[in-house]
């Protein structure tokens, strides 16, 4: 990753199982594809699988809001990047953005995400690993002159004119 530009995460392409009624891709296949981004960011800071099934520590999906611009199709590929908003010592906040192939903004997901611990009996929120907290700082830091999105922030509301 450059300073100064969001992380790509992951790529795909639509199936066409993913196809609704109105023949694009449906919602629920955006939050899919939004689910699997978060996968990959995981893999990014020091919680990949082998590290979640030997520390028992994971991430947990708290708020997420997704925003539709344009449909995707059957067949079409896809690219996921991640802009991290913030983080403090058990939670971060992203802004997940889909793209085509030609760079169109297709989707934007905007995620509160926490820092699990599993090993006890019940799940609980929990600090952040030092290999995590570490990833994260990195992380803001080569975002750190990336200008958080428009849109990030401003929840689900009827505009009234």
């Amino acid at each position: 990753m450059h300073r100064g530009e969001t992380l790509l995460v992951y790529e795909t392409h639509v199936d066409a199982a993913w196809i609704d009624d109105n023949d694009h891709m449906s919602d629920a296949a955006y939050a899919l594809v939004f689910s699997r981004a978060v996968d990959a960011l995981m893999d990014r800071i020091g919680l990949d699988a082998a590290q979640r099934k030997a520390s028992r520590r994971t991430l947990y999906t708290a708020q997420a809001m997704h925003r539709y611009f344009a449909e995707a199709v059957a067949g079409d590929a896809l690219a996921v990047s991640v802009r991290l908003l913030e983080h403090d010592d058990k939670r971060l906040r992203v802004w997940l953005e889909m793209f085509s192939r030609g760079g169109v903004a297709l989707a934007a997901s905007e995620q509160t995400l926490l820092s699990i611990d599993r090993s006890g009996a019940t799940p609980r929120v929990a600090d952040w690993r030092a290999e995590t907290r570490s990833a994260l700082e990195a992380l803001a830091t080569a975002q750190r002159d990336v200008a958080a999105p428009p849109l990030a922030g401003r929840g689900v509301t009827m505009r009234r004119d």
